[in-house]
């Protein structure tokens, strides 16, 4: 039996696919048996040549249908055989010494459903020299701490994962946090061990070209979707009420809105003014802290590409998990298996 499964989802990652997978054959836990499952969302580049040269199942799925995180990991979860499940993106690299913690977790603690980790976040321009090491030893005795959800990096126990059904391939972001709602309404922990777990080479987060970037690829959709999934659903509001920003962001244009419309309708600008004073005085006070007018006005323009996002998310046509059979291609099933014997090859 396979006793921890990697699944990792990616796009064109020639540039990073390389560095994830020799970090997870180094740091898999020799003890155990493992497998790598690798999901691959219509790469145009050299990654699944990349990925054949590594003991990986590769499964690729096709441009035909929208590609999204939550359903490469809905695929990989489908062929993982493990009793744990442990989810990368293909731009982080697992770094040494958590996932033996993390493992030792839960096999102790079988109320816990999922565990995370650190995720350092670190300019992919940067060279491998320029990168500033981790100093474990501020880790020392790294506790547990209860998560309402968990990113991209993170180690499932199976069993608890199929018991809730699994990933929505359909969200296109924000799937984490959905996922999470479901398993503690289930009656399991999330939770986070406060030791360094990956590293995610991304681009600078204030800055106006990631967030373009991120709304050209449907990445401020989830919100929306979430909600009007959850119309008819008893986990409406405890999903309204774990995001104060997607509550304050609605109630901000709410506001907006009504003081722009009192202001037309009444011909008196006043409406709108006390609506544009206080956010005045908001912005300022937040310069003032944070030393920049920049992060201010990056973050009240970011909300508002949030919620535009998140309102088109909410008009999407919402499908359920269930119908989802994706076109898939298996490129490869790995020969070996890289800490044990090889497992039968099936769908859960």
């Amino acid at each position: 039996m396979i006793d921890l499964s990697f699944v990792i989802i990616g796009k064109n990652a020639q540039w990073s696919i390389a560095r994830l997978l020799d970090s997870v054959i180094t740091h898999a836990p020799p003890r155990l048996a493992t497998e790598i499952i690798y999901v691959d969302s219509a790469s145009t580049d050299r990654t699944i040549e990349i990925v054949s040269r590594y003991p990986a199942t590769i499964i690729q799925l096709s441009a035909s249908q929208p590609l999204c995180a939550s359903a490469g990991r809905y695929i990989g979860t489908q062929y993982a055989t493990s009793k744990y499940i442990c989810f990368l993106d293909s731009d982080m690299e697992l770094l040494d010494g958590w996932l033996e913690r993390a493992l030792k977790v839960m096999d102790e603690s079988l109320e816990i459903a999922a565990i995370t980790g650190i995720v350092v976040d670190t300019d992919s321009t940067l060279t491998a020299d320029s990168i500033l090491p981790i100093d474990y030893s501020s880790y020392h005795g790294a506790k547990l701490t209860g998560r309402k959800s968990l990113g991209g990096a993170v180690l499932f126990r199976r069993s608890a994962l199929i018991q809730v059904g699994s990933w929505n391939p359909y969200i296109i972001s924000e799937e984490e946090p959905e996922l999470c709602l479901r398993i503690r309404h289930a009656g399991h922990r999330v939770v986070r061990l406060e030791y360094p777990m990956a590293r995610h080479y991304t681009t600078p987060v204030l800055a106006f070209s990631t967030l373009f970037a991120r709304r050209k690829r449907g990445l401020y959709l989830g919100q929306g979707q979430t909600i009007r999934y959850y119309l008819r659903n008893r986990l409406l509001l405890p999903y309204l009420m774990q995001d104060r920003y997607l509550v304050t962001n609605s109630c901000a244009v709410l506001l907006a809105i009504a003081s722009g419309v009192l202001s037309w309708a009444t011909m008196n600008g006043l409406w709108l003014l006390c609506f544009l004073g206080p956010l005045a005085i908001v912005i300022v006070l937040d310069a003032i802290r944070t030393r920049s007018f920049y992060r201010p006005l990056f973050r009240l323009f970011s909300r508002v590409v949030i919620l535009e996002g998140t309102i088109r998310g909410f008009l999407m046509h919402p499908n359920r998990s269930g119908e989802f059979t994706g076109d898939i291609t298996f490129v490869r099933r790995a020969d070996d298996i890289i800490a044990g014997a090889n497992a039968p090859f099936r769908p859960m």
